[in-house]
């Protein structure tokens, strides 16, 4: 008899598994992020480059490609970062086109995420937003599968109204 609670599970390197709660509050975060965003996709792939999850346009046949090209981006991104003592935790790597800007985070240890933005989106509202997404879909990850249900991970209103003040005075106050 199969455990329901392991069913439609995504196991990633390393043992770690994706729990279909888990899975279900991150594209429910995703969802948001796109009503905000309004990107061309999102993808939210293992660090391996396996895709967990993809929002938007994007050619299926292409996936696991660039699944494996971001992954690989991402572990060099990381290196570099090491390698001149500036790495921290939720690094994010942002590429700059003329239709189109590439947002490249981390998330944990375990995640990535590539959000692909037209160029009219406002780069700092994106980056806010990526960044947010990033750490709540981390926490999706640390919180007991049964726990899931009732807790709140979304990008509300007075939560970004907050990161967008606390970002100003940043900006301002050093």
């Amino acid at each position: 008899m199969s455990d329901p609670q392991m069913e439609d599970t995504h196991q990633l390197r390393g043992g770690f598994t994706i729990y279909p709660r888990q899975e279900e509050a991150i594209d429910r975060l995703v969802t948001e992020l796109e009503k905000r965003i309004s990107p061309i996709f999102v993808l939210v792939a293992d660090t391996a480059g396996q895709p967990i999850s993809l929002h938007g346009q994007f050619d299926q046949k292409k996936l696991l490609a660039l699944g494996s090209l971001v992954a690989g981006d991402l572990a060099a991104s990381q290196e570099m970062a090491r390698v001149i003592g500036q790495y921290g935790s939720y690094q994010m790597i942002l590429r700059e086109g003329h239709e189109s800007n590439l947002f490249l985070s981390e998330i944990g240890e375990e995640l990535l995420l590539l959000t692909l933005v037209p160029s009219r989106t406002p780069l700092g509202w994106a980056r806010l937003l990526i960044r947010e997404t990033a750490k709540q879909v981390a926490v999706i990850l640390q919180t007991p599968n049964e726990d899931l249900d009732p807790v709140d991970f979304g990008l509300s209103d007075e939560k970004l109204a907050d990161l967008y003040g606390d970002s100003l005075n940043n900006i301002w106050n050093g």
